[in-house]
């Protein structure tokens, strides 16, 4: 019984959350292709819960780093030369050019990463 008493409301947490959209990891068919703005993907993709990222709505994580500035540094990850077409792949692919990094591969299509990494280029 006590155990019960427990699990309760966790299922139901869980059960809200995931009736709410909540979830980090939706299906990647939902998201690809998708004409949304870089802030509406990076939401969307779960980007703020990690990262701070300027210029989107409650991007205030603390797992990885600040994505301010980014255009102004010189490697991606800490070894990935950082250039345009990097950023699109580290974006869609992390754990393949750092296997074991916190940045999970959240299925991001090359259409939206090329529109968050554009967004992200431009902030300075």
């Amino acid at each position: 019984m006590r155990l019960m008493t427990r699990l309760i409301p966790i299922a139901i947490v869980t059960a809200i959350l995931a009736t709410a959209g909540c979830s980090r990891f939706d299906q990647p068919e939902q998201r690809s292709g998708s004409d949304r703005s870089a802030p509406e993907l990076m939401a969307q993709y779960g980007c703020p819960a990690c990262h701070v990222v300027p210029h989107v709505p409650g991007a205030a994580g603390k797992v990885g780093p600040s994505l301010d500035s980014l255009s102004q540094r010189s490697y991606l990850a800490g070894s990935l030369p950082n250039t345009p077409g990097n950023l699109v792949q580290w974006i869609m692919h992390p754990q393949h050019y750092r296997p074991g990094t916190a940045m999970p591969d959240m299925g991001v299509s090359d259409k939206d990463a090329q529109t968050m990494a554009k967004f992200l280029q431009a902030n300075r």
